[in-house]
């Protein structure tokens, strides 16, 4: 019997301290590896996804947001970080999209808000083959895929 409680509590000991390394892990990052942008505090990494934005293609990292997250504190978390970014607020589906372009237009960050506004749902960094021009920036839209 005590053989099972030692073995018990050394599987939770080594849960533990895989739950609490994958976290530092998380925590230490402070840049998105293919963007070089800053990470929010808190974001945790989902998937790397290509998909073409403005007839341009993409290569983009999702993470995910912790469930306390607050829209307005992530928007200006990020006017804070990325200064000289063009900044686009738009709604699709019923979700806020705010979205930061770099000066030149290669790369950026899109927050996507809850239904209700008041929360993060994700967060993307982007990175595009070739630089999107200001117009597009303001047109991208999934129902306006060549950002005409």
């Amino acid at each position: 019997m005590r053989f099972r409680t030692i073995r018990n509590l050394a599987s939770r000991v080594l849960l533990a301290g895989a739950v609490i390394g994958s976290t530092m892990a998380v925590a230490a990052e402070t840049n998105d590896k293919m963007t070089g942008l800053p990470l929010h505090p808190g974001l945790s990494f989902q998937q790397e996804v290509d998909s073409p934005v403005c007839g341009k293609a993409a290569s983009m990292n999702l993470y995910d947001t912790p469930m306390t997250t607050s829209l307005e504190e992530y928007i200006a978390w990020y006017k804070q970080q990325l200064k000289s970014f063009h900044y686009v607020h738009k709604v699709w589906g019923d979700r806020a999209q705010e979205m930061f372009y770099s000066p030149d237009g290669s790369k950026g960050v899109g927050i996507t808000g809850t239904p209700d506004g008041k929360k993060v749902f994700a967060v993307t960094y982007m990175k595009f083959s070739s630089n999107l021009t200001t117009h597009q920036e303001d047109a991208f839209d999934p129902s306006n895929p060549s950002c005409k």
